[in-house]
């Protein structure tokens, strides 16, 4: 963590909590550190499209085409987030002989922060996700509400992860000196 604010390192243990082999996008392994960023989250979006594939098959079985449309429709959200990480700006070049400057301290904690915001909203999806499982035989009207707040949160986290390519553009846009 040679090179980082105090500050930042609450959310740089959060985020190790569940990415074993994250640092901080310290220097030589900032490839390496959104890989695992990027990978952790295509995971979780795997786990709440899993929990919705399983409603939607129960559903569809048992002719419930309400909770099966409304699942459905969470599993496209799954995807298109999904697409949307997998195609994401990444890297993090060093600057030497490039267009890229080396990132200052507050650019990385701004990075940081914004990684450890992204994985906790899809974590809390996961777990809507799985309380909508877990809902299917006692409640139909709580089991869509959970589902309907699965597919809101997943939209919230989609367009935050996607504001993350401003924080990385920021980082590789070499400064024009005047």
């Amino acid at each position: 963590m040679v090179g980082t604010p105090v500050d930042i390192l609450p959310y740089v243990r959060g985020v190790q909590l569940i990415l074993t082999g994250y640092n901080g996008y310290t220097k030589g392994s900032r490839i390496e550190n959104d890989k695992l960023v990027r990978e952790e989250i295509v995971r979780a979006i795997n786990r709440v499209r899993n929990h919705m594939k399983n409603i939607f098959d129960i559903k569809f079985k048992e002719n419930d085409m309400l909770i099966a449309r409304v699942a459905k429709q969470c599993m496209e959200e799954c995807d298109y987030f999904s697409e949307d990480v997998k195609k994401a700006v990444g890297g993090m070049e060093h600057a030497f002989l490039s267009g890229q400057n080396s990132p200052s301290n507050r650019e990385l904690k701004k990075l940081i922060q914004h990684d450890h915001d992204v994985i906790t909203m899809i974590i809390q999806a996961v777990n809507l996700s799985n309380s909508a499982e877990y809902s299917i035989g006692t409640e139909e009207d709580k089991t869509k509400m959970l589902i309907q707040q699965t597919t809101q949160k997943l939209t919230s986290c989609r367009g935050f992860f996607n504001a993350r390519g401003n924080i990385l553009a920021g980082l590789k846009q070499k400064r024009k000196k005047k």
